[in-house]
Protein backbone atom coordinates (compact mmCIF):
# COMPACT_ATOMS: atom_id res chain seq x y z
CA UNK A 1 0.00 0.00 0.00
CA UNK A 2 2.98 2.61 1.07
CA UNK A 3 4.49 1.28 -2.64
CA UNK A 4 1.39 2.82 -4.20
CA UNK A 5 0.56 5.56 -2.67
CA UNK A 6 4.89 6.28 -3.06
CA UNK A 7 4.52 5.56 -6.84
CA UNK A 8 1.13 7.96 -7.17
CA UNK A 9 3.08 10.56 -5.28
CA UNK A 10 5.90 10.26 -7.82
CA UNK A 11 3.29 10.41 -10.54
CA UNK A 12 1.92 13.69 -8.81
CA UNK A 13 4.74 15.16 -8.42
CA UNK A 14 5.86 17.26 -11.55
CA UNK A 15 2.23 17.97 -12.54
CA UNK A 16 0.75 20.92 -11.82
CA UNK A 17 -2.74 21.32 -10.23
CA UNK A 18 -5.19 21.50 -13.13
CA UNK A 19 -3.59 18.65 -14.78
CA UNK A 20 -3.86 16.36 -10.88
CA UNK A 21 -7.58 17.63 -11.27
CA UNK A 22 -8.03 16.31 -14.91
CA UNK A 23 -6.28 12.98 -14.18
CA UNK A 24 -8.85 12.65 -10.94
CA UNK A 25 -11.47 13.64 -13.17
CA UNK A 26 -10.22 10.93 -15.86
CA UNK A 27 -10.12 8.13 -13.32
CA UNK A 28 -12.81 8.57 -11.84
CA UNK A 29 -15.57 9.02 -14.66
CA UNK A 30 -14.28 5.98 -16.38
CA UNK A 31 -14.68 4.30 -12.83
CA UNK A 32 -18.63 5.82 -13.15
CA UNK A 33 -18.74 4.31 -16.54
CA UNK A 34 -18.14 1.24 -15.60
CA UNK A 35 -20.20 1.19 -12.43
CA UNK A 36 -22.94 2.20 -14.80
CA UNK A 37 -22.49 0.17 -17.08
CA UNK A 38 -22.16 -3.06 -14.66
CA UNK A 39 -25.08 -2.33 -12.78
CA UNK A 40 -27.48 -0.37 -14.95
CA UNK A 41 -29.06 -3.83 -16.86
CA UNK A 42 -29.63 -5.17 -12.55
CA UNK A 43 -30.71 -1.97 -11.98
CA UNK A 44 -33.36 -1.60 -14.62
CA UNK A 45 -34.19 -5.48 -14.54
CA UNK A 46 -35.11 -5.33 -11.06
CA UNK A 47 -37.31 -1.96 -11.65
CA UNK A 48 -38.87 -3.94 -14.56
CA UNK A 49 -39.99 -6.81 -12.02
CA UNK A 50 -40.74 -4.56 -9.55
CA UNK A 51 -43.19 -2.66 -11.98
CA UNK A 52 -44.58 -6.00 -13.09
CA UNK A 53 -45.45 -7.06 -9.17
CA UNK A 54 -46.64 -3.63 -8.93
CA UNK A 55 -49.26 -4.26 -11.26
CA UNK A 56 -50.02 -7.31 -10.56
CA UNK A 57 -51.24 -6.18 -7.40
CA UNK A 58 -52.94 -3.97 -8.02
CA UNK A 59 -55.01 -5.28 -10.76
CA UNK A 60 -55.75 -8.77 -7.60
CA UNK A 61 -56.86 -5.92 -5.21
CA UNK A 62 -58.96 -4.34 -8.22
CA UNK A 63 -60.16 -8.06 -8.88
CA UNK A 64 -60.82 -8.85 -4.83
CA UNK A 65 -62.77 -5.29 -4.53
CA UNK A 66 -64.99 -6.01 -7.54
CA UNK A 67 -65.73 -9.68 -6.20
CA UNK A 68 -66.61 -8.09 -2.59
CA UNK A 69 -69.02 -5.60 -4.32
CA UNK A 70 -70.74 -8.15 -6.39
CA UNK A 71 -71.59 -10.01 -3.34
CA UNK A 72 -72.08 -7.48 -1.07
CA UNK A 73 -75.56 -6.46 -0.70
CA UNK A 74 -77.40 -3.62 1.31
CA UNK A 75 -73.79 -3.44 3.08
CA UNK A 76 -73.69 -7.28 3.97
CA UNK A 77 -70.49 -9.49 2.27
CA UNK A 78 -72.57 -12.74 3.74
CA UNK A 79 -75.52 -11.64 2.55
CA UNK A 80 -75.17 -14.42 -0.24
CA UNK A 81 -73.34 -16.70 2.70
CA UNK A 82 -77.00 -16.18 4.50
CA UNK A 83 -79.29 -16.70 1.27
CA UNK A 84 -77.76 -20.00 0.68
CA UNK A 85 -78.14 -21.37 4.28
CA UNK A 86 -81.64 -20.64 4.33
CA UNK A 87 -81.84 -22.44 0.75
CA UNK A 88 -80.31 -25.74 2.06
CA UNK A 89 -82.47 -25.28 5.09
CA UNK A 90 -85.98 -24.38 3.06
CA UNK A 91 -84.43 -27.41 0.27
CA UNK A 92 -84.50 -30.35 2.89
CA UNK A 93 -88.27 -28.43 4.31
CA UNK A 94 -89.43 -29.52 0.56
CA UNK A 95 -87.56 -32.86 0.90
CA UNK A 96 -89.69 -34.19 4.10
CA UNK A 97 -92.97 -32.16 3.10
CA UNK A 98 -92.26 -34.41 -0.69
CA UNK A 99 -92.05 -37.65 1.37
CA UNK A 100 -94.91 -36.87 3.59
CA UNK A 101 -96.84 -36.64 0.46
CA UNK A 102 -95.64 -39.73 -1.29
CA UNK A 103 -96.67 -41.42 1.89
CA UNK A 104 -100.00 -39.89 1.69
CA UNK A 105 -100.52 -40.70 -1.90
CA UNK A 106 -99.27 -44.92 -1.19
CA UNK A 107 -101.98 -44.59 1.59
CA UNK A 108 -104.42 -43.23 -0.54
CA UNK A 109 -103.67 -45.70 -3.61
CA UNK A 110 -104.33 -48.26 -1.10
CA UNK A 111 -107.95 -46.99 -0.81
CA UNK A 112 -108.32 -46.87 -4.20
CA UNK A 113 -108.27 -50.62 -4.50
CA UNK A 114 -111.69 -50.62 -6.51
CA UNK A 115 -109.26 -48.67 -9.67
CA UNK A 116 -108.12 -52.61 -9.94
CA UNK A 117 -109.82 -54.30 -12.44
CA UNK A 118 -110.32 -58.19 -12.83
CA UNK A 119 -112.99 -60.33 -13.35
CA UNK A 120 -114.76 -60.56 -10.62
CA UNK A 121 -114.94 -56.29 -10.71
CA UNK A 122 -116.13 -56.95 -14.02
CA UNK A 123 -119.33 -59.34 -13.22
CA UNK A 124 -119.84 -57.01 -10.34
CA UNK A 125 -120.10 -54.14 -12.89
CA UNK A 126 -122.51 -56.14 -15.20
CA UNK A 127 -124.64 -56.80 -12.33
CA UNK A 128 -124.79 -53.83 -10.79
CA UNK A 129 -126.61 -52.71 -14.75
CA UNK A 130 -129.38 -54.65 -14.08
CA UNK A 131 -129.73 -54.34 -10.31
CA UNK A 132 -129.67 -50.38 -10.96
CA UNK A 133 -132.13 -50.56 -14.00
CA UNK A 134 -134.50 -52.34 -11.52
CA UNK A 135 -134.36 -49.81 -9.40
CA UNK A 136 -134.83 -46.47 -11.42
CA UNK A 137 -138.39 -48.84 -13.08
CA UNK A 138 -135.62 -49.24 -16.36
CA UNK A 139 -136.35 -52.08 -18.88
CA UNK A 140 -132.68 -53.26 -20.12
CA UNK A 141 -133.02 -54.48 -23.95
CA UNK A 142 -129.73 -55.96 -24.07
CA UNK A 143 -125.86 -55.31 -22.72
CA UNK A 144 -122.94 -55.65 -25.24
CA UNK A 145 -119.49 -55.66 -23.37
CA UNK A 146 -116.15 -55.39 -24.71
CA UNK A 147 -112.96 -55.99 -22.37
CA UNK A 148 -109.74 -53.80 -23.50
CA UNK A 149 -106.40 -55.65 -22.53
CA UNK A 150 -104.47 -52.15 -20.66
CA UNK A 151 -101.14 -54.51 -20.06
CA UNK A 152 -101.10 -53.82 -16.37
CA UNK A 153 -101.44 -49.68 -16.44
CA UNK A 154 -104.35 -47.42 -15.77
CA UNK A 155 -106.54 -46.60 -19.41
CA UNK A 156 -109.74 -47.76 -20.75
CA UNK A 157 -110.32 -51.18 -19.56
CA UNK A 158 -114.42 -51.89 -20.52
CA UNK A 159 -116.85 -51.05 -23.08
CA UNK A 160 -119.93 -51.32 -22.37
CA UNK A 161 -123.03 -50.81 -24.70
CA UNK A 162 -126.43 -50.69 -22.63
CA UNK A 163 -130.08 -50.67 -24.47
CA UNK A 164 -133.07 -49.61 -22.28
CA UNK A 165 -136.36 -48.42 -22.35
CA UNK A 166 -138.80 -46.24 -19.57
CA UNK A 167 -139.83 -42.84 -18.39
CA UNK A 168 -137.25 -40.50 -19.57
CA UNK A 169 -136.68 -39.67 -15.83
CA UNK A 170 -136.30 -43.08 -14.51
CA UNK A 171 -133.64 -43.11 -17.97
CA UNK A 172 -131.36 -39.86 -16.80
CA UNK A 173 -131.68 -41.27 -12.78
CA UNK A 174 -130.23 -44.44 -14.31
CA UNK A 175 -127.74 -42.91 -16.35
CA UNK A 176 -126.68 -40.30 -13.53
CA UNK A 177 -126.15 -43.62 -11.29
CA UNK A 178 -124.26 -45.76 -13.72
CA UNK A 179 -121.65 -42.62 -13.79
CA UNK A 180 -121.52 -42.89 -10.00
CA UNK A 181 -120.33 -46.38 -9.82
CA UNK A 182 -117.58 -47.50 -7.67
CA UNK A 183 -115.50 -48.48 -10.93
CA UNK A 184 -114.37 -45.09 -13.06
CA UNK A 185 -117.05 -45.08 -15.52
CA UNK A 186 -118.32 -42.52 -18.04
CA UNK A 187 -121.02 -42.50 -20.00
CA UNK A 188 -118.85 -41.19 -23.94
CA UNK A 189 -122.04 -41.90 -25.83
CA UNK A 190 -125.87 -42.23 -25.80
CA UNK A 191 -128.75 -41.75 -28.13
CA UNK A 192 -132.26 -41.35 -26.26
CA UNK A 193 -135.37 -40.73 -28.17
CA UNK A 194 -139.10 -42.16 -28.34
CA UNK A 195 -140.42 -45.57 -29.29
CA UNK A 196 -142.32 -45.67 -32.91
CA UNK A 197 -145.37 -45.00 -30.78
CA UNK A 198 -144.11 -42.00 -29.29
CA UNK A 199 -144.98 -43.57 -25.87
CA UNK A 200 -141.83 -45.09 -24.18
CA UNK A 201 -138.61 -43.23 -24.11
CA UNK A 202 -136.07 -44.99 -25.44
CA UNK A 203 -131.78 -45.19 -24.59
CA UNK A 204 -128.85 -46.66 -26.29
CA UNK A 205 -125.96 -46.28 -23.88
CA UNK A 206 -122.17 -46.71 -24.36
CA UNK A 207 -120.08 -46.52 -21.29
CA UNK A 208 -116.51 -46.94 -20.54
CA UNK A 209 -114.80 -48.56 -17.69
CA UNK A 210 -111.12 -47.01 -16.55
CA UNK A 211 -108.87 -49.03 -14.03
CA UNK A 212 -106.07 -51.05 -13.40
CA UNK A 213 -105.33 -54.61 -14.90
CA UNK A 214 -104.14 -56.59 -12.57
Amino acid sequence: MNSILHSLDEFFKDKSDNEKWMIIFMIVSVIGYMAYSLFLPYAEDKLNKSTRQRNSLQKSISSHKQYIQSITVGGDRDYYIKKYDKDIVKLEKDILNTNGDINFISAKLEELSPLLFNKESWSIFLNSITKEAKNQDVKIEYINNNYIDSNGSFGHILEIAVGCKGDYKNIAKFMNRLEKNVLVTDIYESDIHLDENKTTTVADVKISVWGINH
